[in-house]
Order: C-alpha cells, then structure tokens, then sequence
C-alpha cells in the first residue's frame, strides 16, 4: 500500500498533518495529499488502487515487449511464439530417390498451462494475410490474451521469404523457387529475380 500517514512528527515542510497518495506509474510519480485528516479518508484507498492496478498494466505490457523483440533470426515475426519459414509439405519417390516438397507457412508453437502446441498455416493453401490472421487468431486462443489487433499490426513483410529461403537452401535443403509465396511471385519478374 502507498499511502502514507503523518502525525507532524515527521521531517516534512511545515510539519505536515495527514495522508499522502503517492505511486509510481511508468517512471513517473503521481502523489495526492489529503490534509488535516486523522482518519484514512477511502478516496485515496480508492486512488491507491487505481493506481497501482495502472502501474501493473504498464508492467505485464513491458514484459510482453521485451518477449516479443525481434532477435537475429530470419524466421522471427516480431510476434512471439509465431515463426515464419518452409515447412515439409510431404515427400514423394521420385526416379528411385526420395524428394521432399516444401510450402511457405507461419508456424505458432509454445505451451499453455503445460501443454504444448504446435499449429503451422500454410501460406500457399491460405494466402499471406489469412494466413498471418489465423495464426494469430490461434496464439491469442492459446496464450489467452487479447492482443489480436497488436499481433495483426506487427505482420512481417513478404519479402522477409527471400531471407528464409536463401537461409533454407544454404542449410542443404532443397527448396524449389515455385515455393514462395504466390503475393512474392507476383511482385517480381522472374523467378531469378525474386531469389537473388
């Protein structure tokens, strides 16, 4: 509790008589004194409250950020527990030799009350944007916050799948340009153009 009593026998200017409010929200002090009260007046157990409750809503949002930064992989979304990269879509035999076939998608996975999950999203079967919104539908079902607006303003850029796919293919895995995500392949004018 932050509120504080003083009979005047205290060090403060002029001896001072009464309650004071005071918490600190956001880096910044809010204080609101009650003078010439013996008794807590419950405006400032109401205030202390409200306060308190605002400066727990600017913690849990911090913490939240500071979970969500962006780290030096290609597959961060700037969302945390969304990924975004090529998943196996299946593998074939071909010619007596086994091929995998590969699809762009974003894939949430974490856990909820100790059950983990994982949920990938085709890119190619959906199209980027559903895509991103249902992934983000389902981390905000699991995690049961309600930041759906949030996680659906911070959408990575298509582009971003030229980064994933060089990062993919550098790690031996054979991914065919036709892969990409259908909005990538039509802003470029060529194939060799969108992977170089």
């Amino acid at each position: 509790m932050a509120i504080y009593h003083y009979d005047g026998t205290q060090k403060t200017p002029k001896n001072y008589v009464g309650y004071r409010v005071a918490v600190c929200v956001n880096g910044k002090l809010r204080q609101k004194w009650y003078k010439n009260t013996t008794e807590k007046p419950k405006e400032a157990e109401e205030l202390d409250r409200l306060w308190r409750f605002e400066q727990q809503l600017h913690k849990d949002t911090r913490k939240r950020e500071r979970k969500e930064r962006v780290s030096n992989s290609p597959y961060v979304t700037g969302v945390a527990g969304i990924k975004m990269k090529f998943i196996s879509n299946g593998k074939r035999m071909v010619a007596g030799k086994v091929k995998r076939y590969f699809t762009p998608a974003f894939v949430v996975a974490g856990s909820s009350n100790n059950e983990r999950f994982l949920k990938t999203f085709n890119i190619k079967t959906l199209g980027y944007d559903m895509a991103w919104f249902k992934a983000c539908q389902f981390a905000e079902e699991k995690y049961g916050a309600n930041l759906l607006d949030k996680m659906l303003r911070k959408k990575p850029p298509v582009e971003q799948f030229h980064v994933i796919y060089r990062w993919q293919t550098q790690g031996g895995k054979k991914i065919l340009p036709s892969s990409l995500p259908d909005e990538l392949i039509e802003k470029g004018s060529s194939l060799e153009d969108l992977i170089n």
